[in-house]
Formats: C-alpha cells, structure tokens, sequence
C-alpha cells in the first residue's frame, strides 16, 4: 500500500498544483482499468505485488547520459553522451561523478571532424571499457557518406585512453562477451532513414572484436547480417543494440527497422584468427502485435494531455515490434525486447498484406532464444499504468516508448526492467513465465511532468541492474540525468 499511497499523492500534488479538483475522467481511468479509487498502478497479483521500485537519488548536470554501463561489482558506471564519458560511483544511496573524459581529435574516424559517442562496455575484470564512436561530420551525412566509425578502450578508474580499433560504419551498441575474449558493435550504418526502399543502401553488420591480446591490441573482423527471415528492407539490416549470452556462446542483436533480431553462435574455443565465415548467423521476424490504447493527438494536446485522459478514447492498433533494447535472460533460453516501434509511418511497411499503423507497440516482447518463437508480450498494461498514473506519452507515435531494457534474478523470479522514453519512467515486469508477463510496479524517474501537460524532460535511454544491491540506473539524455532506483522486495 505504500508504493499505492505514493503514487495516489502525485496524483493529488499535481491537481492541486493546478488549483483543480481531481477530474471525473481520471476516476473514469481508474475504474477502467481496474483500479479502484485511490489506487495509482495497474492491479497485480497478490503474489507479485510486494516488489516495487523506489528512485534514492538522481544526478543531474551531466554532459551526455545517453547510455550506460555497470561494472560487475556494481560499484562503478559509465555514462556517454555527446564527446563526454563519465565515470560515476553508485553508492547505497547517492550517486557521484569520480571523472570524465572528452572525445579529441586523435579519436575521431578516419576521414571524419566530428564524432559522437555511442555505445559503452566494461570488462569482466573491470579494468577497461570500450566506446563507440559514430561520424557525425556534416559533410558526410549531407551526402549519405558517413565513414566506418572506430572503438576507443579506456583504463578504469583513469579513463586514460589504451588503444583504438576501427569498425563498422555507424557503431551504435557496444557488448563485452562475459569471458573477456572478444566485444561485439552493433554497426547500424542507418544512412538515409526516410529512404530505406533503396536498394542501393549499404547493410549494416555486426563487428566482433578480439580481445584476447589486451585492449591496446584490438582487431575486429565484419560480420554480414543474411537477409532471410527479415520482413522489412532484408537488403538494408540495421542492428541497432547487442548483448552476449552470460556463457559467451552466442550474440543478439535487434534489427530495429527491420522487425527482426539476429542471433550469432559464437565459436568454442574461439579461433586463433577471427573471420566473418566462423560465425553462424540467423535471423526472426518479431511479427505484429494489436493493442488498445490512445493513439490521437499529440503529447499534451487534445486527448493526449496527461491531466485529462480517458480510456473511452483508446482504439486498437496493430503495429511491428521494431525493438530498440534486447536482454538475454541469465540462463540463456529467452531474449527479451522492448518494443518501441519506428518507422511505419515514414516508409508505409505493409507485413504480410496487413497494414501497419505508426502509433507503436507498446510493449515488451520474449521470445525463445534458439527458435526465436514469440512466447509472450506485456500487452496494453505498460500504457495503462502510465495513463493511470498521469505521465506524458505521444499517443499518436509510438505511445510511452519502451526503449532499452535489462534482465535480473531476484529470489527466483526472472524481472525485466524497462525505460519508459516518452514517459520519464521505468517499469517493472516479472517474465519468470513468458507466457503470462505482470507488470510489478511503474517507478516514475521525473515526478515534474506527472499531469503536468508537458512531454517528457528526462527522456530515459539507458538502464542497467546491479545483481547485488538489487539496484537500477537509468541513463536519461534530455535531462542530462542518471538515477539510481531501489528494487524492494518482502
């Protein structure tokens, strides 16, 4: 009840700080989702509902926090953003910058004068991590001629730079495999988005990195993505986000525009000289899903203003997951995503004669990580507790917006953790059974906007779990934020 009260009182705070009484529709809200008066987040099981998650501490003013890494021991992470890295110690309670390091020129790629950092790893030991570097040179994005991009490693605690290894072109996700042999980028190589009907566009691929030489010694070999299995642009794969299975045996990445995920088996032992033909790559189409939700007006106009919503309004959608985030679960048999949903409305995609709207998924999705056979999605209960709770989304692209998620183990129960883009919030989800996901809690990352009207300000990108505090950091880029979120439990 204490986690009900508390979201009851955002409720009341930002009616009063209105000077409104709390309107009959938000009443109509809570009974529409099964909630009775007084109650903020969606109905659970009584065997669920005890976990919840509690925001402890939030740091602001960084230079770029757009994602992030933990280290093993939980007790450093890595937020990148911009040409900034920063390194943060998590403490019980409170979060503190310890240094940063700045993008310079000796880093840039190869024929580039301007970069951003992308992606961020850690290693096993904690002794380095690996950054992504992506061309953003003006010039060669005008003409569609963004160069292959590189990888930076960096001494931990330092952040004194120790080599650099070039890759793919647009590296945008970066992995290190558990055994510390080998990294993997995701090289999205997205070149003109509005245009992916080309088929002149160049494919995306999978860089694999071998770091069995040390970080000062990188070399890396380009693997490409076939295009079976891929329902949308196969001529143009675009990973976008990988993970490493906690035993190394294999790769995923999510194939965001193209509604697929790819998986790569990774070779045991790893040969002594790494070429693409050593790996066996597959690829899943993610399919559609039909949910209910608003999917009219924009972000705090008409019907999508968050001190105003009603769940008479919602219509049904049918939408491609086109996941941005993947997790693999820590025993390895399932892949988890969240489904953000992208470019239907820009493209017009049709999926096996079915037209597809632009209004999102909505969700998060798993899937078996060998067939790759969908065995369960969320359903509308991310949206619903998001209205129920009166945060922002953009009802007619793409709803709240799951971005990236993590996976954890806590007392026996498989939990996915998700950022909430387009909602400045975090949710909760047991996965334990694929097939039947619950929704736990909705942790609100920026109380600010709750019925506020206004879109979100923090913009969350990046989460991580720490196995041993049972804790949550969430990177967020628009708010130059990082939080560190409590996962309670009985």
């Amino acid at each position: 009840m204490e986690q009900n009260s508390r979201n009851l009182k955002c409720l009341l705070m930002s009616a009063l700080r209105f000077m409104q009484p709390i309107n009959p529709k938000a009443l109509f809200i809570l009974a529409l989702v099964g909630l009775p008066f007084g109650i903020g987040v969606p109905r659970v099981s009584a065997e669920n509902a005890p976990i919840r998650g509690e925001v402890l501490f939030t740091l602001t003013g960084l230079a770029g926090a757009e994602m992030l890494a933990v280290s093993n021991d939980g007790q450093h992470a890595l937020v990148v953003g911009g040409e900034t890295v920063t390194l943060v110690s998590i403490g019980e309670d409170k979060l503190t910058v310890k240094g940063t390091w700045v993008l310079t020129e000796a880093f840039l790629p190869t024929g580039s004068t301007a970069a951003e950092l992308t992606g961020v790893a850690i290693s096993p030991d904690g002794d380095f991590a690996l950054v992504g570097v992506r061309d953003v040179d003006e010039a060669n994005s005008a003409t569609f001629s963004e160069v292959p991009g590189k990888v930076v490693a960096l001494a931990l605690p330092t952040l004194a730079p120790l080599g650099q290894v070039t890759v793919g072109r647009g590296p945008d996700s970066v992995a290190i495999a558990p055994n510390g042999q080998f990294a993997v980028v995701a090289n999205e190589d997205e070149e003109n988005e509005e245009d992916l009907l080309n088929p002149e566009n160049r494919p995306g691929t999978i860089s694999m990195i071998d770091l069995r030489h040390g970080a000062h010694r990188m070399s890396q070999v380009e693997i490409p993505i076939p295009a079976e299995n891929i329902p949308f642009f196969p001529h143009d794969p675009q990973p976008e986000t990988v993970r490493v299975a906690e035993d190394s045996s294999f790769v995923v990445a999510t194939l965001q525009e193209n509604n697929a995920v790819a998986r790569i088996d990774i070779p045991s032992p790893l040969p002594r000289t790494l070429t693409p033909d050593l790996f066996a790559v597959q690829t899943f189409d993610l399919g559609l899903r039909t949910g209910l939700g608003l999917t009219q007006d924009r972000v705090g106009t008409g019907n999508c203003r968050s001190s105003l919503y009603d769940l008479s309004l919602r219509q049904e959608f049918t939408s491609a997951r086109e996941p941005d985030g993947i997790a693999i679960t820590p025993d390895g048999r399932f892949f988890v995503t969240a489904d953000e949903d992208n470019l239907t409305s820009v493209n017009s995609q049709s999926y096996e004669g079915v037209e597809i709207s632009p209004h999102g998924s909505r969700s998060i999705s798993v899937f078996d990580a060998n067939t790759g056979e969908l065995l369960g999605d969320s359903g509308n209960s991310i949206e619903d507790s998001i209205l129920a709770l009166g945060l922002p989304q953009r009802c007619n692209s793409k709803g709240p917006e799951p971005e990236v998620v993590a996976v954890g183990v806590i007392n026996g129960r498989t939990l996915a953790f998700v950022a909430i883009e387009r909602s400045d919030a975090m949710t909760i989800h047991d996965i334990s059974d694929p097939t039947n996901i619950q929704l736990l809690d909705t942790v609100i990352l920026n109380p600010d906007v709750v019925g506020s009207d206004q879109a979100a300000g923090f913009e969350p990108e990046g989460i991580e779990f720490i196995p041993a505090t049972n804790q949550v950091v969430v990177s967020s880029p628009e708010g130059g934020a990082m939080s560190l979120v409590q996962v309670k439990i009985p």
